[in-house]
Parts: structure tokens; C-alpha cells; sequence
């Protein structure tokens, strides 16, 4: 059986018990993964939003991650891949399975390599493929 680790149990601390539970069966049912991130505060919400632009397109409190508990959590294949092509296949394995656990869970999760959820990948103006949140 699966468990999370301490960083990523720090993170799935600020998530959504309802995203909690979608994480939980992803873990336990798909694949091993870690939470980089669950809540983020404003300056570090700012940070990503006027710093660093590939990492968020919203500043505060507009994201899904500044909700608390948040609505929004950054994942991963735990042990990362170095590989770029290994990564962005497991992440994208990990979001089909994702998106269709919450389903089943009676939730809308979007990834953030399909933000118009319709299925086609190529055509996001941004990508953000390690991201899901809580559609509402």
C-alpha cells in the first residue's frame, strides 16, 4: 500500500478534501505520485504570476490554488523522470486517471494540458501538465 510522503503530506494538508480523495485513489489504484503543491499565499501566488509566468497565468487570489482549502494541486510520477518525454507521459497517464476518477467521485477535474477539456492537447496557449483542479 501506498503512502504519502512527508513533503507531499504537507501539501495535501491545504487540498480539498474532495480533491483529497481523487489523489488518494490515484495513488493507491494508478500510480505512485507526489503533491508539489496544494495551497499557495499571495506572494508566492504573485511570484509565479509576475516572476516566473510558466509556472501560473493568474495573480492573487484569482488561481485555484489560493482557495483554502485549495481547489487546485500540482502532482507528479513519484520517482520524478528525468526523461522530458518519460515525464510528460506519466503525468498525462496520471491526469487521464485523475479526470476519471473524479468522475466517478462526481467531480469535473481539468488538467492542465486540456484546459477546454475537449479531449485535444495541442491546443493549449499554455501548459501546465503537472496541474489538476476542481471545476466548479
Amino acid at each position: 500500500m501506498r503512502k504519502w510522503g512527508k513533503a507531499s503530506k504537507e501539501q495535501y494538508d491545504t487540498i480539498d478534501p474532495r480533491l483529497q480523495r481523487v489523489l488518494d485513489r490515484v495513488l493507491q489504484e494508478v500510480a505512485d505520485i507526489s503533491i508539489i503543491k496544494g495551497h499557495r499565499g499571495q506572494v508566492e501566488q504573485n511570484e509565479a504570476f509576475y516572476h516566473r509566468p510558466q509556472r501560473s497565468k493568474l495573480p492573487w487570489p484569482k488561481g485555484k490554488h489560493n482557495k483554502f482549502p485549495s481547489l487546485a494541486a500540482d502532482i507528479q510520477p513519484y520517482p520524478r523522470p528525468e526523461n522530458l518525454d518519460k515525464l510528460t507521459q506519466g503525468l498525462s497517464f496520471i491526469a487521464g486517471a485523475a479526470c476519471a476518477i473524479g468522475r466517478e467521485e462526481g467531480l469535473d477535474i481539468r488538467w492542465g494540458g486540456d484546459w477546454d477539456q475537449d479531449g485535444s492537447v495541442l491546443d493549449n496557449n499554455f501548459n501546465d501538465l503537472f496541474h489538476l483542479e476542481i471545476v466548479e
